[in-house]
């Protein structure tokens, strides 16, 4: 049942309510709207409690995701910071590693919060190949 078909069901049954209470006298209306109040005070607590709780949680979800955009940032920058040294110091292949494509599996592990099986594979795959790249010796007639 979608929300205008739930509306519409309510609105019926708050119709034949009020239409049976408009035939009871008004000192027994008063007497049961009064035996009421308490009933719909507690509801209305309640509503009001889950909403407090949706609210904080929805809260604490956001917190969380800057969390995890902030980690992402700062394992990439670290990364990248640790590529351009080992870098520098001769090390091209740990710096292809720390560039590669293990730099974005792990930001995208802390932004999206989620990685695949056939990134994982990709992932893998493109380390092996940058590796095997690095480790060849350069073609004779280039040096």
């Amino acid at each position: 049942m979608d929300a205008p078909e739930k509306a519409a069901a309510d609105a019926s049954h708050a119709l034949q309510i009020a239409q049976t209470w408009a035939q009871v006298p008004p000192e027994h209306l008063e007497a049961a709207l009064k035996a009421l109040e308490p009933e719909l005070q507690r509801e209305h607590e309640h509503r009001m409690t889950n909403l407090r709780l949706a609210e904080q949680d929805a809260r604490w979800h956001h917190v969380q995701y800057l969390c995890g955009l902030w980690a992402g940032f700062t394992i990439a920058v670290g990364m990248l910071t640790g590529s351009m040294i080992v870098g520098v110091n001769g090390q091209f292949w740990l710096a292809a590693l720390l560039t590669g494509p293990s730099l974005f599996a792990l930001a995208k592990l802390f932004v999206v919060r989620r990685a695949g099986d056939s990134a994982e594979k990709q992932i893998t795959q493109a380390q092996r190949n940058i590796l095997s790249s690095a480790t060849q010796p350069p073609p004779a007639g280039s040096q």
